[in-house]
């Protein structure tokens, strides 16, 4: 579906959205690991229920694989069955792990009922020119989605890489078959910039995903980017663009209503 960048309603953007949660229990600080662990699976909880005053579904639930089943329970409990669920491998948001242990963790995430995963590329080993390293983890990946009938996206981490490493990993990713590049996990210094989107989509034919910072001010310059086009029109399959989100739903609700349903 075609349309005008600047007309995008809320019911436009929700269906290309990945609806995010990656808190995990350190990240509220309780009086103790339990404390933190209820708190965390409360906000999970509520986050899950927002959902349903949702005008259009969010196409997938990206989460922490340790949520994966409660989040498929939610969607089956609520008949939302078109949306996905996506999970973050092993090593996020550093990615600088053995390759072995993100394709295992991927393994069992798919076999939880995840439909997609998004790896963290090991920027680290590229950045140091390990081109070698870089290749056969993202050979191992590519592999991995083709095998498991998984769609496949690399979160790049843009804010740890310079326009040309960016423009590398993308024509690697491409070689080997990544259905997505992402541009970042949300936990770096930076997220999502228009810079870095024309890059990505300039070399890599597939996939695009934005994440990190995007919010109700900044989306439709950053699809517009993303889109590759300079007529102000974008193409609105998930499959081509994605957007990482966990509160953009939400803020683009409010603005187009005082009775959102929060």
């Amino acid at each position: 579906m075609i349309k005008k960048i600047n007309e995008l309603a809320v019911e436009d953007v929700a269906p290309i959205c990945d609806h995010t949660f990656l808190y995990t229990p350190e990240f509220y600080r309780g009086k103790d690991i339990k404390d933190s662990v209820n708190i965390c699976n409360k906000e999970f909880k509520d986050f899950l229920e927002k959902m349903i005053y949702f005008p259009r579904t969010p196409y997938a639930l990206c989460v922490r694989p340790e949520y994966i089943s409660h989040a498929k329970n939610f969607l089956q409990e609520n008949w939302k069955i078109d949306t996905k669920i996506a999970a973050v491998g092993e090593g996020f948001p550093n990615g600088d792990i053995p390759t072995e242990f993100k394709i295992n963790a991927a393994k069992l995430a798919v076999k939880e009922g995840a439909n997609e995963i998004d790896f963290v590329l090991n920027y680290k080993a590229l950045k140091e020119g390990d081109l070698n390293y870089v290749k056969r983890e993202l050979e191992a990946i590519g592999k991995f989605g083709l095998n498991n009938n998984v769609l496949t996206k690399l979160i790049l981490e843009i804010s740890e890489l310079d326009n040309e490493q960016i423009k590398m990993a993308c024509k690697l990713a491409d070689t080997y078959g990544i259905d997505f590049v992402k541009t970042s996990t949300g936990f770096s210094s930076g997220g999502a910039t228009e810079e870095a989107l024309k890059i990505m989509k300039k070399n890599f034919p597939r996939g695009i995903k934005m994440s990190g910072g995007v919010d109700e001010k900044n989306v439709y310059g950053l699809l517009e980017a993303a889109s590759g086009r300079d007529d102000g029109m974008i193409d609105l399959d998930p499959l081509k663009i994605r957007i990482g989100e966990s509160g953009l739903i939400k803020k683009l609700l409010a603005e187009n209503t005082d009775n959102s349903g929060y």
